[in-house]
């Protein structure tokens, strides 16, 4: 019989067809959450870029739903790794959705929002939703709007939305949030900055679910409707009320400067820190500490674990049967939630309740996960909530400066600190180890966070790190537990409670001397132009890869620091190093600074010089004026970090009163005014500012030009200096006269005459001056008392452009300089329309953009629209490209 024989056949390990996404499936699968968030964030990231319809944003949200059975089929049959990998652009595509959803207005036809489209008075029926506040000036409210009459209705209407109103002079205490009132209110949309690289104000609104503002004339224009309200409605606003009676009683004890601090860093009240208090914070990098946070939280929940693990712990009977140090940790946190709402659950505080809370329920849980885990947790569930909060410079912030603590601050202790040279457990030494702790966290923190304050604020604080070592520990360890024990004891012994704020402010009065030293001090802070995206990605990418590189090669402070000091340099002065390339032309921008007048110029050849710079004036005195607010921003977007010259036509406010901040912080070379006269004190006082930082300042004579090679900047007329007459038979105006500016290309040329009347207009066009311009700059905003007839023919522009306020309609500019273009056919287009306006020239042809809106929608980024277009080699030409006509162009 045949011997039975076995074959044996060498099994060879199946490969896998696609490595890569097998290796991508282990890498997600290892970092699911973090993979996912990024994912998400990246799909809200792109969103804002993309402005589709509603139809196609539900269409999208059909893709997802048939995405999530396919992610299901393939789970069901265990397709494992094409899950993971497939998991990604499944999170993309919801995060897009998730912010196009947010991105669009509110969808109810009874939204306050769709009711009010132009400035109008109107009646408001509604709930005082949260605490009003009041600057010194004039008291903020907001009214959830329940019904509303406008000016033309005849009775109430159902409405929804939230106002945000102002009126002169104190909020009325008999008036506490929950409130159901009656108001008489002017009311409109909210005006943001069309222009690059200013404050949106309306887009900062709409975030916060604001799209209506308004103005009180009288305190006599609020009623209270009597009616007992709901126990869930007292329920409601009982946070709100007692926030109110907290600050109240802060105002009663505690005087000065700080009463608005400690109402800052307990109820998240800054609106009574004055101006220079809240410069002096800025200039010493201290601010974030105003802002209740996850600093404050951090402190708080300390403060409270401490507080109940301590009580709780004089209990053996608990200590030998229970967790205790869990019980005082899950025994805080609702705490840490009902403080939050006193705070005013403003986005930062509830980004700091999120983080705080999910630290502490992990720990309870002893679900200890990497940071990373914990952190991106906590981005997707703000995200969630609000997937817009990832543009704010607040939530980037934060995150950055978490991230940097996390990662960054243990691998520079190892640079900083070998182990061999580490502090004894002495208490000499344990001090010099807290020290060095706090200051290596304030560097992480400072280098991380860096890139993203010049690209929203433009501005470092280069004291920043020191001051916080001694700010942090008054304001977080001292002033800050002292306020939280007197809020308990506003109910059971106020005088104690008004002692602990007593206490507190004394902390808060050496804070305040701490900010406004380190602020003072040479150098303190530096103005700079924004870094470009690229710059910052690339800064962010070398710190944390050189310095993991340099802790895991075990260098010495001696090779790692100074690594990481040049990389920091380089990031804040990059954008001064690499000067942005100049215009291939002459290019004019028109800036919308309301009702004022400031354009600047940039030369091919690099020169940069800036037409007058004045506007409104808003808030109080020691305000951001038009300059700070509004010109440097766009100076700074443009990377400008210096000007050439400025040119002021004349000492009107409206054209130099935001130029004192320029002057400080763009250093020009020469000054060119009419005289240095003036009429009034803050004209002579921008000239000894021009003089003390030695510009020169220049009265410029008729023919006197600055620039040469590809365009130059030529008086036409000093009319203060030459004293032309008006007419044949009458002498000028003082009140008008000023330099009268003509600004030439390769080939074309914009006329600039200031607030020259028609008299002087008229003098000018018949003695025969060279006022032939292809555009012109509409003297005196456009009105009633400037662009005749006459001065128009001598000029002879192919476009006629405006600048003037919003608020100006009718009057800026008038209806006759309306006529007269419609019957010559010459476009006519206003800043008060379209914003900052952009004429860039070219040898054969010259375009002029503005900025508008998509479907007056505040949640989108306005977009550059082409207005004009046309060529040079037929100057009479009078075609619009975009938009033909100045009706249309008004429409």
């Amino acid at each position: 019989m045949r011997a039975r024989t076995t074959r044996y056949y060498r099994q060879t390990p199946r490969t896998h067809r696609y490595p890569f996404v097998k290796r991508s499936a282990a890498f997600i699968d290892s970092h699911l959450l973090v993979c996912l968030t990024l994912a998400f964030i990246t799909g809200i990231a792109v969103a804002p870029l993309l402005g589709p319809t509603a139809s196609v944003i539900r269409q999208v949200g059909s893709a997802l739903f048939t995405f999530v059975l396919c992610l299901a089929a393939l789970s069901y049959g265990r397709k494992r790794e094409a899950v993971f990998c497939l998991l990604l652009p499944f999170m993309v595509g919801v995060g897009f959705y998730s912010a196009q959803v947010h991105l669009q207005v509110p969808p109810q036809d009874s939204h306050i929002f769709h009711r009010i489209e132009i400035k109008t008075e109107a009646v408001i029926v509604g709930t005082l939703s949260a605490m009003p506040t009041f600057d010194g000036e004039s008291s903020q409210l907001c009214v959830a709007a329940e019904y509303l009459r406008r000016a033309d209705d005849q009775d109430l209407q159902a409405a929804t939305g939230k106002v945000l109103l102002r009126m002169k002079g104190p909020w009325p205490e008999n008036l506490v949030p929950g409130d159901r009132l009656a108001v008489r209110a002017t009311v409109k949309r909210p005006d943001g900055g069309r222009s690059p690289g200013v404050f949106d104000y309306a887009r900062y609104l709409a975030e916060k679910d604001i799209w209506i503002t308004g103005f009180i004339r009288s305190a006599v224009h609020l009623h209270r409707l009597e009616e007992t309200p709901s126990q869930i409605r007292s329920l409601r606003y009982f946070p709100e009320r007692l926030r109110t009676k907290i600050g109240e009683r802060i105002d009663a004890a505690v005087a000065g400067a700080t009463r608005g601090i400690y109402r800052a860093i307990l109820i998240g009240d800054y609106s009574q820190v004055d101006d220079a208090t809240m410069e002096a914070f800025k200039g010493s990098g201290t601010l974030h500490i105003l802002s209740v946070s996850g600093l404050h939280m951090a402190v708080i929940g300390s403060f409270l674990y401490l507080s109940i693990y301590w009580l709780l712990s004089r209990s053996e009977w608990l200590l030998l049967r229970y967790p205790v140090r869990k019980i005082a940790a899950f025994l805080s946190l609702p705490v840490l939630v009902f403080y939050s709402l006193l705070a005013g659950m403003n986005t930062p505080v509830l980004r700091a309740v999120i983080m705080s809370g999910l630290v502490i329920v992990a720990l309870c849980t002893d679900r200890r996960k990497s940071p990373s885990t914990l952190l991106a947790f906590a981005a997707m569930l703000i995200l969630v909530v609000d997937p817009l909060q990832l543009f704010t410079a607040s939530f980037q912030l934060s995150f950055a400066a978490v991230l940097a603590i996390l990662f960054l601050y243990p691998a520079l202790q190892k640079i900083v600190l070998p182990d061999g040279s580490r502090p004894s457990p002495t208490i000499r030494g344990k001090i010099v180890n807290w020290l060095v702790a706090g200051l290596l966290v304030s560097v992480v923190a400072t280098l991380a966070t860096a890139p993203i304050t010049l690209y929203f604020f433009n501005r470092f604080s280069t004291v920043g790190i020191v001051a916080n070592l001694v700010v942090e520990p008054l304001i977080c360890l001292w002033s800050l537990p002292a306020g939280f024990v007197a809020i308990p004891l506003l109910f059971i012994a106020p005088e104690l409670s008004d002692l602990c704020f007593v206490i507190g402010s004394i902390g808060l009065d050496g804070a305040l001397y701490a900010v406004r030293f380190f602020a003072a001090l040479p150098g303190a802070t530096l103005w700079l132009p924004s870094p470009a995206m690229w710059q910052m990605l690339l800064y962010l990418t070398a710190l944390f890869g050189i310095t993991y590189f340099t802790a895991r090669k075990s260098s010495s402070i001696v090779r790692g620091l100074p690594i990481l000091l040049g990389l920091f340099l380089l990031m804040i002065f990059a954008p001064r190093l690499i000067a942005p390339k100049p215009p291939d032309s002459l290019q004019v921008t028109f800036l919308d600074v309301g009702q004022g007048s400031s354009t600047l110029l940039q030369y091919p050849s690099g020169m940069n010089i800036l037409i007058d710079g004045g506007g409104p004036a808003y808030g109080s005195k020691g305000s951001p004026s038009v300059g700070e607010r509004t010109i440097a921003p766009l100076l700074w977007h443009e990377g400008i970090g210096k000007l050439d010259a400025i040119v002021i036509t004349h000492p009107d406010a409206d054209h130099y009163n935001g130029l004192d901040f320029i002057v400080k912080h763009f250093s020009p070379s020469a000054l060119w005014v009419r005289d240095t006269a003036g009429h009034d004190n803050s004209f002579k006082q921008l000239m000894e500012l021009a003089t003390d930082r030695k510009i020169r300042v220049v009265v410029p004579e008729k023919g006197q030009q600055l620039g040469s090679d590809g365009g130059y900047l030529e008086c036409v007329e000093n009319l203060a200096a030459e004293r032309i007459p008006a007419t044949p038979a009458e002498n000028r105006q003082n009140a008008n006269s000023g330099l009268v500016l003509k600004a030439c290309g390769s080939n074309l040329c914009t006329l600039f005459p200031g607030d020259i009347g028609m008299n002087e207009e008229r003098s000018l066009a018949g003695f025969g001056y060279d006022l032939a311009a292809d555009f012109l700059l509409a003297p005196h905003h456009g009105s009633s008392t400037s662009n005749s007839s006459e001065f128009i023919t001598a000029v002879s522009p192919r476009v006629i452009l405006v600048s003037a306020g919003r608020a100006g309609g009718g009057h800026f500019p008038h209806q006759h300089l309306i006529d007269e273009c419609e019957r010559r056919g010459i476009p006519l287009i206003t800043t008060s329309r379209w914003g900052t306006l952009h004429l860039v020239t070219g040898k054969e042809s010259y375009r002029i953009w503005g900025y508008d809106r998509p479907d007056y929608n505040p949640l989108r980024p306005f977009q550059p629209v082409l207005l004009k277009e046309g060529m040079v080699e037929t100057p009479g030409e009078k075609n619009d490209a975009i938009l033909s006509g100045t009706k249309q162009i008004f429409r």
